[in-house]
This record gives C-alpha cells, sequence and structure tokens, in this order.
C-alpha cells in the first residue's frame, strides 16, 4: 500500500512539472469576455474538453455572432480561419458554427473539425 501511494505522489509531481512545462494560453478581453488565441482544429468534442481544461469553455452561437458583428475591429486576429465551433447544439450529433470569413452560421457534425477559440467570464 505504500508502494502504490508513494507511485501516485510521483504521478502527481510528474503532471505538475508537465503542466508548468506548457507555454500560457493567450487570453484577450473583447466586448464581456476573455477569448482564448486560436486553438488550432479540432471536433466539437475536443474542443469542449479543451475548453474546459483551460478554465472557460466554447462560447455559445450568440457570442460568436456578436463578435462577428460589433467587434471585428477588436478581434482581426480572429479571422485567420475561416469558422469556430459554438458549443450551441442543433441536434444531439450536430453543433453551429459561425463563419467568421463570410459572417454565416451553420450547423455541422460534431465529428468534423473547425477551428477553436475559447470564452470564459471576466475576472
Amino acid at each position: 500500500m505504500k508502494n502504490e501511494k508513494e507511485i501516485l505522489k510521483k504521478l502527481e509531481e510528474i503532471k505538475d512539472l508537465i503542466k508548468k512545462d506548457k507555454p500560457a494560453i493567450k487570453w484577450k478581453r473583447i466586448g464581456n469576455l476573455e477569448w482564448s488565441e486560436d486553438l488550432g482544429l479540432m471536433d466539437w468534442f475536443q474542443a469542449t474538453e479543451k475548453c474546459e481544461e483551460l478554465g472557460g469553455r466554447l462560447p455559445t452561437r450568440m457570442e460568436l455572432m456578436d463578435l462577428y458583428d460589433n467587434h471585428r475591429d477588436e478581434c482581426k486576429d480572429f479571422m485567420v480561419a475561416s469558422s469556430y465551433w459554438s458549443s450551441t447544439e442543433a441536434s444531439a450529433s450536430s453543433a453551429w458554427t459561425q463563419y467568421f470569413s463570410t459572417g454565416n452560421v451553420f450547423n455541422n457534425n460534431k465529428t468534423f473539425s473547425y477551428y477553436v477559440r475559447c470564452c470564459r467570464e471576466i475576472k
């Protein structure tokens, strides 16, 4: 039993070292939220998990639409990618994406890969 506790303690120490070695995610205040840097392509499930892991969440469809409609000048670096996942589900198998190249929103299969930006409430 003591060996098992020692092993678990060592594993936790290793996890902490790995976390410290990762570069911090950059957040930027736009409107009433903080937005993460672009996290790249991933499916909806991975995106949801990643945002939670970073202490944020996927933005809603309305938050992404507001960003496109009212804060375009503040988020030009967001426009590199054409579309981003939202947390808003259209069905059990699809969720909404915001196309920043056109302003359109579409629902897409959750297993498809789209770009991800997390958001969080301002502290």
